[in-house]
């Protein structure tokens, strides 16, 4: 089995609801089936140096990687046992292993007869199958200067999820669990915080896992779709456990909220002259136009109704960075949906602010009642 074959399986099974909706464990499956195509030797503390970027070589955390592992070999067997039934490769973590296992279905009965249906099909409808997949790919693989440079210039991307830093200790149930504290957002802040307050050093600990949102696994689909139709891939980190040493020569795309205190918003201060990202708020002063607008962006309802900011900068080392800030899963979600999709761009996108133009920064307002049908209202944008 070649390896393009293997990476499909992988992406067909992402693209399922079960992990879709769980970026965390997508990340790990994504990471194994990548690990055991290089036939990397995988441990417990292996898999947390690489994934994770610490070191968990004590039995606690070497423990809760077998609970994950389990966990996601549940998942796997449930979606084979039902909506993947028919895929003719399944994935597979035997008990007590961490590699996974590429198997073929063909041999199958059922299945094989399943196949054989398919392709009769296929042969029959095969001049409406290529206009699709041509289309398909007209409309992904058309050339806009927002993203080609990614897919051009020699770096690597990256895409930079805005999590939630953890610390295990005492919950207001009275019971020990994982807590969030929105001053502490990395492992700096957290033993910064234990030198100003050491009488807490015996009562609270860093939590080996973060906390996303869902706009982790919409934000990563629609980047996958993008990139994989282009024939790229990227990788993927946590902003609590990233640095700027991380994202000086790769390309960068963030997603997430403001009220993480990630280093991308010192990034996007930088980098733009009108616009401020401070406590929630985004201020855009033109003083041109003698013109001052503050935008709450940690609305309290953000079901229904949110801001978010997109920008375009170009990053150190001749790398090239893509931001989305919002503190709700829509505003990510519609964002990275519209962005992605070419046409849109370039049919709606450019003609709301009147040219093309690769560097920038907008502000939406996203409505969609009950997260659905979700509609981009452009409030405020400029060049960069």
């Amino acid at each position: 089995m070649e390896q393009p074959e293997k990476l499909q399986a992988l992406q067909h099974v992402l693209e399922h609801k079960l992990f879709s909706r769980s970026p965390s464990t997508s990340m790990l499956l994504k990471y194994l089936v990548e690990a055991s195509i290089a036939n990397k030797d995988l441990k417990e503390n292996t898999i947390s140096m690489e994934l994770y970027g610490k070191d968990y070589a004590d039995e606690k955390s070497a423990a809760h990687m077998r609970v994950n592992i389990y966990h996601l070999r549940k998942k796997l067997e449930k979606y084979y046992s039902y909506d993947g039934k028919n895929d003719e490769i399944k994935l597979e973590i035997k008990k007590g292993q961490y590699q996974v296992e590429f198997n073929e279905r063909s041999k199958d009965p059922e299945i094989i007869t399943r196949t054989r249906r398919k392709k009769r099909y296929f042969f029959m409808a095969g001049g409406i199958f290529l206009t699709a997949i041509l289309a398909y790919f007209s409309f992904y693989n058309k050339n806009t200067p927002l993203w080609q440079p990614f897919f051009s210039n020699s770096k690597s991307t990256t895409l930079f999820i805005g999590d939630f830093f953890g610390i295990m200790g005492n919950t207001v149930t009275g019971r020990n669990g994982w807590n969030r504290d929105y001053e502490i957002n990395n492992l700096q802040d957290f033993y910064e915080f234990l030198e100003q307050n050491p009488d807490k050093k015996e009562n609270i600990y860093p939590a080996n896992y973060p906390y996303v949102t869902g706009m982790a696994a919409n934000g990563t689909m629609n980047i996958s779709r993008l990139f994989h139709s282009n024939k790229n891939d990227f990788d993927i980190r946590f902003t609590s456990q990233t640095s700027i040493k991380d994202i000086s020569s790769v390309n960068s795309i963030y997603i997430g909220p403001v009220k993480n205190k990630n280093i991308f918003l010192d990034l996007f201060n930088d980098n733009n002259s009108k616009f401020k990202i401070d406590q929630y708020t985004i201020t855009y002063k033109d003083a041109a136009a003698e013109r001052d607008t503050l935008i709450n962006l940690s609305i309290e309802d953000g079901t229904r109704y949110e801001h978010v900011v997109v920008s375009r900068i170009k990053g150190p080392n001749g790398t090239e960075q893509f931001m989305f800030f919002s503190d709700h899963d829509i505003g990510v979600k519609a964002t990275t949906d519209k962005f992605t999709d070419i046409n849109w761009v370039e049919d709606v996108f450019y003609k709301m602010i009147g040219e093309e133009i690769e560097y920038f920064t907008a502000v939406f307002l996203v409505k969609g009642k009950e997260r659905t049908s979700l509609e981009l209202e452009l409030l405020i944008w400029d060049r960069l």
